[in-house]
């Protein structure tokens, strides 16, 4: 199966960013696969790891791009509501939907991985420097 190419250098930057701010617990999560295939396949552990942590690559980003996602979803409502009753509308939007959004960001973070694999994976490699055979 081919690759498909990295769309955007800035992605793969930014997944090398995610995994080296969870150095450790990435080593630890690479390194519970290894009594199971002694060369685990990087790309597919990359994507549990991120589904697994559940957090975005970027959570500044995120926050941003959630806060114009509820204000589109809102925007027909939300004009003719008083500031209070758009706070609780915001507030019943994120309990409601907050969770399913974020799951949604997450799935498409491990595509991804997927796609910027071949600028990447020297990067999480090295992260684990030591701890695969062979690599």
């Amino acid at each position: 199966m081919d690759q498909v190419s990295c769309s955007n250098e800035e992605s793969a930057e930014q997944i090398v960013r995610f995994f080296r701010q969870h150095r450790e617990e990435w080593r630890r999560f690479v390194a519970d696969f290894i009594p199971i295939t002694p060369i685990p396949p990087l790309q597919a552990l990359a994507k549990f790891f991120v589904i697994r942590s559940n957090q975005p690559f970027d959570m500044q980003a995120y926050m941003r791009a959630q806060a114009e996602f509820i204000r589109k979803s809102l925007e027909s409502d939300a004009q003719t509501l008083s500031p209070a009753d758009r706070q609780k509308l915001v507030a019943e939007w994120l309990r409601n939907h907050a969770q399913s959004h974020r799951d949604q960001i997450i799935l498409e973070q491990a595509k991804t991985i997927e796609q910027c694999v071949t600028l990447i994976e020297p990067a999480l490699s090295e992260l684990l420097d030591g701890l695969l055979p062979g690599r």
